[in-house]
């Protein structure tokens, strides 16, 4: 093989322009959230122990932060908040509180380093979870609700829920307010129903951020129409400094972005280092999976079952001589390897190449035999055949 980067990255040179906006200089952080909004996910259940192994494998991840759950629910989910804050984690640890003070002084009480104060901020939460709370009010609780967090020595992260359909001057004078206010440690910035384009975005980013320029930003981006990993990127490329995501994308109705997405994303589309042990991905993502008894799709980016694995005959031809013909990294990175199965749509190169990595003793003019009795296999099935199958057909017809 020929052509082959020292680094298993082989992105768009057409990516250069753009990547620019995520230099070296930056620092990106993962807050994760699969612990408190992966498990919002309908019908999905995690019990204590379940919620620890999770929490060890992300911290053998690497992740800056863990979002550990909700402060406001089972006694169960309690105890496990308050043994992931004693367990000594690299991550620090957070838990999402409502705007009560009753929910920040149980964070508190359970050891948390930090609080996310979750007080939607668009009109439509506010008239119908807030009591149409007006604009003077919102900000006037805001401060007590920060001031309250900081005197307990809790690390604040306010997010004003439904940030992509606030009103845009009440959002850029609030911002501005509490920069100056000084008690709000990082600003998450929420697509609630992901209903937000990449552009609106970074629109709604760059506003906030021209507003409150020392403020750190979090992005936290659902996945309702398929655009929660380019928002984020969107987001990031605005100036956002805190990715909140989840494990394979799970949470509310289609989810949220998918960490293991975003992480290669800027690995290999943007080259920026997010210091993450990536080969992990795949392992993890099979613990969470496991444990949360959420199936994944064959196709899910990064950590599927399909994402290195190939059957068409062209693409085949083209991998065997050159891997990134068919793949923009080398699937090693995040703990994969690559796939070639036999069937319906294979080619001579595919069964080539079984009969060698199976130590097989047959005539190279059999090939085209083999190829058709394969195919007619597959199409009887809808699937492709196993190796044992190959073997069989392959050694039948030598």
């Amino acid at each position: 093989m020929t052509d082959l980067p020292e680094n298993g990255r082989w992105p768009s040179p057409f990516n250069a322009e753009s990547a620019k906006a995520i230099g070296p200089d930056r620092q990106i952080r993962f807050a994760d959230c699969t612990l408190r909004d992966g498990e919002q996910q309908a019908g999905l259940v995690l019990n204590r122990q379940e919620k620890i192994a999770i929490a060890k494998e992300l911290d053998a991840l690497g992740v800056y932060e863990i979002e550990a759950g909700t402060v406001a629910s089972s006694q169960e989910d309690r105890g496990a908040i308050e043994e992931l804050a004693g367990m000594g984690l690299r991550p620090h640890v957070s838990v999402l509180c409502r705007g009560m003070e009753k929910d920040i002084d149980d964070a508190a009480a359970l050891g948390c380093w930090g609080v996310r104060l979750s007080f939607p901020v668009s009109p439509i939460e506010r008239k119908y979870k807030l009591k149409g709370m007006e604009d003077e009010a919102y900000l006037a609780r805001a401060k007590e609700l920060t001031h309250y967090a900081k005197d307990k020595g809790l690390y604040v992260v306010f997010s004003p829920y439904d940030t992509t359909r606030a009103d845009l001057p009440f959002l850029r004078r609030f911002v501005a307010e509490m920069e100056k206010e000084g008690t709000i440690d990082r600003l998450r910035i929420v697509d609630t129903t992901g209903c937000a384009l990449p552009a609106a975005i970074g629109t709604v980013v760059g506003e906030i951020r021209e507003n409150a320029p020392t403020m750190a930003l979090e992005i936290h981006c659902h996945n309702d129409f398929g655009l929660a990993c380019a928002n984020t990127l969107a987001g990031l490329e605005a100036g956002a400094d805190y990715v909140s995501g989840t494990i394979n994308g799970i949470g509310e109705r289609s989810g949220n972005v998918a960490n293991e997405e975003v992480t290669m994303a800027l690995e290999v589309l943007y080259g920026y280092d997010t210091g993450l042990d990536l080969k992990r991905f795949k392992s993890i993502s099979a613990r969470v999976e496991e444990l949360t008894r959420t199936k994944l799709s064959v196709n899910k980016p990064v950590v599927g079952q399909n994402s290195f694995r190939h059957e068409a005959g062209m693409v085949v031809a083209g991998l065997l001589k050159n891997p990134y013909t068919a793949e923009a990294y080398d699937p090693a990175l995040v703990g994969q390897e690559r796939a070639i199965v036999v069937g319906k749509k294979s080619g001579v190169a595919s069964v080539a190449y079984k009969v060698e990595t199976l130590g097989l003793d047959v005539d190279e003019a059999q090939f085209p035999a083999i190829l058709e009795r394969v195919k007619e296999i597959a199409v009887e099935r809808h699937g492709p055949v196993t190796d044992d199958e190959f073997r069989e057909i392959a050694l039948a017809a030598g």
